[in-house]
């Protein structure tokens, strides 16, 4: 006779996160970011889980900045274009906003230009219909979904194609300088002064409207976080001599985990069914793209030892197929309160085809789905913890009267999940001192994060006239110091020109003596 029980209490213990697991995992976390951060040379491989990617991005919005800037963003085979006016008075914006979709014949081919002419009249199609004034040059930033190396504010170049695009000639190219020779031979009146990164564009879409922003968080198919740190604590800006400055941090925290995270024998059979095995371990256990396939294998599991009463015999069950228990069905499973558990018999029955189930399947169902989304709620708090711990620790982000920050998230998961939010919140307080946790507010972001590719734009004008300015004053100090030097310099030629003549009137007297 099975132990249901008995089996069912080994699951949640398997999906339960111990409150040292997650001392741990903050742990090794701070040790990943202290090592990414050291990296110097990012073309070579490194050890660190955590890559620690500089954005280049300084500075911080205040919401008084007003302007009109445009923002493109290639999601797989989606391109969105973007118009954002900045109206200032505490973060006010309007957005124009449209979406295309990039045709089969253009995701593979021999020349990337002929993708990027298309997202140029793609372009220009969004500025006829938004009215753009065709004299004013407007700025834009770029967030596409291909791998770069950044190594400037405007400057990255493209290491890898992703999301099936196949374009050899594309490897090795300046993204920024392969889409603006593109544009400027459309004739469009656009020039690209800034790569935006996702985790980058959530955080400066929060912190227009809410200045005391200074992490952004976006958990949706994937994960990513970003952050403010100081230039001085990032190895390849050390011995910078302007480090002084405080710039957002990538940390691409998608591949944490592999020494730190809990794993169960599902997630390992789930990393060695996918299609990049050994690597993203915590996006796999935590994000959208993966809790529903950890929540599926618990259930196949669970009906291969006859817990669950159904069967997968039947010729049109879904649930033997990888990826078919979507992630939006634990959201329903989980929100169902109805005593007999209407909404889950239509997900397992409808949905999943598993045939006719018992009430105490729907039960258990629901269970399954609570242990795997209140694990993934945890690691991800346990994570922002981590970042927040690091930041307090070396004074970071802190205004002058040390009043906290903001922390910004985004993505489908974190807002569609109905019990996520408040389990993130609770393993954040948990993990933190008091004193720390009553200087944080978490925020979800209303706009979509190409507001924030946008804003992105605004502040790379914002520090290039900054710079600017800076270049001015050096130069008016030199000419200032230069002409110190020529009046000294002067002074001291007519001291010289009054020795000469002394010496010319001692000459004369001696002359006269000899005569």
């Amino acid at each position: 006779m099975v132990n249901k029980k008995n089996i069912l209490a080994g699951i949640e213990r398997a999906f339960r996160v111990t409150d040292e697991q997650l001392n741990h995992l903050v742990l090794g976390f701070n040790e990943e970011m202290k090592a990414g951060l050291d990296i110097v040379n990012r073309s070579s491989k490194n050890s660190s889980e955590l890559k620690m990617i500089p954005s280049y991005v300084t500075g911080y919005p205040t919401g008084n900045e007003k302007g009109t800037y445009l923002a493109l963003e290639i999601s797989g085979v989606d391109i969105y274009v973007c118009q954002v006016k900045l109206k200032g008075e505490g973060g006010k914006l309007a957005i124009n906003q449209y979406q295309y979709k990039i045709p089969d014949d253009l995701t593979a081919g021999d020349d990337i230009r002929d993708l990027i002419d298309y997202v140029a009249d793609c372009v220009a199609d969004f500025q006829q219909r938004v009215g753009t004034h065709k004299e004013v040059v407007y700025s834009m930033a770029i967030s596409i979904g291909f791998a770069v190396l950044q190594t400037g504010l405007d400057k990255g170049k493209i290491i890898a194609l992703e999301h099936g695009f196949d374009f050899p000639n594309v490897i090795g190219c300046d993204a920024v300088d392969l889409f603006d020779q593109r544009f400027r031979a459309k004739g469009l009146a656009v020039k690209i002064v800034a790569i935006a990164n996702d985790g980058v564009c959530t955080l400066l879409a929060h912190a227009y409207q809410h200045p005391s922003t200074r992490i952004g968080v976006i958990h949706s198919a994937g994960t990513n976080c970003a952050y403010y740190d100081k230039m001085s604590n990032i190895g390849q800006f050390r011995n910078e001599p302007n480090n002084q400055h405080d710039m957002i941090i990538n940390t691409e925290w998608c591949n944490f985990g592999g020494r730190h995270l809990p794993l169960t024998e599902f997630d390992s059979l789930l990393d060695r069914q996918s299609n990049n095995p050994g690597v993203h371990n915590f996006e796999k256990m935590t994000t959208g793209m993966y809790l529903g396939e950890i929540t599926r294998q618990v259930l196949v599991y669970l009906v291969k030892q006859q817990v669950l009463s159904f069967h997968n015999n039947e010729e049109d069950s879904l649930l033997m197929i990888p990826y078919q228990f979507d992630t939006s069905y634990m959201y329903v499973c989980e929100a169902d309160q109805r005593s007999n558990l209407e909404d889950t018999r239509l997900i397992l029955e409808d949905m999943c085809r598993v045939g006719v189930t018992s009430l105490e399947d729907r039960k258990i169902v629901k269970q399954v789905c609570e242990w795997v989304g209140y694990r993934a709620a945890l690691l991800l708090g346990a994570s922002i913890a981590s970042v927040v711990k690091y930041m307090f620790e070396y004074g970071i982000g802190l205004n002058e009267e040390e009043t906290g920050f903001a922390i910004a998230i985004s993505g489908d998961v974190y807002k569609d999940y109905p019990s996520f939010h408040p389990r993130v919140c609770e393993a954040i307080k948990n993990l933190i001192p008091e004193e720390v946790a009553s200087k944080l507010s978490v925020g979800i972001v209303q706009h979509s994060r190409i507001v924030g590719a946008a804003i992105v734009a605004m502040m790379a004008e914002k520090m290039d006239a900054l710079n600017n300015k800076q270049q001015q004053r050096k130069q008016q100090q030199q000419q200032l110091y230069q002409r110190e030097e020529d009046i000294i310099m002067d002074d001291l030629e007519e001291e010289d020109d009054d020795d000469e003549d002394d010496d010319d009137d001692d000459d004369v007297e001696e002359d006269e003596i000899i005569v």
